[in-house]
């Protein structure tokens, strides 16, 4: 049987969903999937990133091959695809699978392979400038098959580039580890409200934060005690975050703001996750994981979340968020009968259990490799 070589191309220095979801994809084909050898092509900060987090370390350590390289990226945009291009071609040859995420060097001319992919994993176009969607479709252009993650910019990308429609595929979705994200027993949640995710604007963790003292006011008001706000992250309003607490008005109130490698053992035990994006949360791995953790989705009604947070089990807000939507919907989640509520919380993890494996992804994947490796 012949074994083709497959690489992972991540062009990027922080930990955010995607790069979980990839590395976590890339180790699970490692272990199961035995017509290809996967290989992982990282920065030196990402994977310096990874060996900190104890938990993906391991999985990394029974995992494919890395290679990491040192790029300067204060470069012009074409330069820096000219310099990870060339540094791939170091390692993969011309017939080799090449699957690029988030980036591909869509300006560089010639490549020399063909047998490539792009995981276009935006959750809305209209998250980026003009020149970023012209961007996005050169490099669909440009790529053999490109996996589009969001299914409204699936529609779009295949609407431009409708002569090659049958090569822009949508992924089946992201996934969740259910055997790390597992809720506390019955009766040991506790009245935790959490946020998991990148702190960038798309997100409206600035917007979310800035409720909390009217919306603790309302718990206050309705004898609600004993809860706390939990923020795990990082990103670039971080410090604008830090500043904000810091305020008066905030500096009292049940909130925490941290960093950890190991969220399962927060969202074991907390009853609501927040995912406010604007847009879409569909699929937000982190929203996956806190389901499979048996919280009570409280998301923005955008997009197509609710393919991913269904109303039987989830509460929703505007886009447009105040304290009001929110506090209501903290209210009413924390009104319900205890039978109910683990009623809910078991159908939030079922559903990911039901419709969000890993091995569905790796079936999906696999399968575009081998087409590949067919060509």
């Amino acid at each position: 049987m012949k074994v083709s070589n497959c690489y992972y191309i991540i062009p990027t220095h922080a930990i955010g969903g995607a790069e979980k979801r990839f590395i976590e994809l890339s180790c699970f084909l490692h272990r199961h999937e035995k017509r290809f050898h996967f290989h992982l092509i990282i920065s030196k900060q990402l994977h310096a990133a990874i060996l900190e987090n104890n938990e993906m370390a391991a999985l990394l350590a029974d995992g494919p091959q890395v290679i990491s390289y040192d790029l300067d990226e204060n470069v012009p945009v074409k330069r820096f695809q000219q310099n990870l291009y060339e540094f791939v071609c170091r390692y993969a040859g011309p017939d080799d699978i090449l699957h690029y995420i988030l980036l591909f060097p869509g300006l560089c001319f010639p490549l020399k392979h063909k047998k490539t992919v792009f995981s276009l994993t935006e959750s809305s176009l209209e998250n980026v400038n003009f020149n970023g969607k012209a961007m996005y479709l050169l490099n669909a252009l440009r790529a053999r098959i490109v996996d589009v993650l969001d299914p409204a910019v699936h529609n779009k990308i295949r609407k431009y580039l409708f002569f090659k429609q049958k090569r822009i595929l949508l992924t089946p979705g992201s996934f969740a580890d259910t055997n790390t994200f597992m809720p506390a027993a019955a009766g040991k949640k506790a009245n935790h409200f959490v946020f998991l995710g990148r702190f960038f604007f798309v997100k409206q963790v600035v917007e979310l934060l800035q409720t909390l003292p009217d919306v603790c006011s309302k718990l206050n008001d309705a004898g609600i005690n004993n809860y706390k706000f939990i923020f795990i992250g990082y990103g670039q309003l971080e410090e604008k975050m830090k500043n904000i607490l810091s305020q008066p008005g905030f500096n009292a109130l049940p909130v925490e703001m941290i960093k950890t490698g190991r969220p399962q053992d927060i969202l074991s035990k907390s009853k609501v996750f927040f995912s406010v994006q604007l847009r879409n949360n569909y699929p937000s791995k982190s929203l996956l994981e806190a389901m499979s953790a048996g919280n009570i989705p409280l998301v923005t009604d955008v997009g197509d979340t609710r393919r991913i947070a269904a109303p039987e089990f989830s509460y929703y807000v505007p886009e447009n968020f105040t304290a009001a939507d929110i506090s209501n919907s903290l209210l009413k989640i924390l009104s319900l009968d205890e039978k109910v509520l683990q009623q809910k919380m078991q159908a939030s993890r079922k559903f990911v259990i039901d419709n969000f494996s890993i091995a569905a992804s790796a079936k999906y994947y696999a399968g575009i490799y081998d087409q590949l490796g067919r060509k």
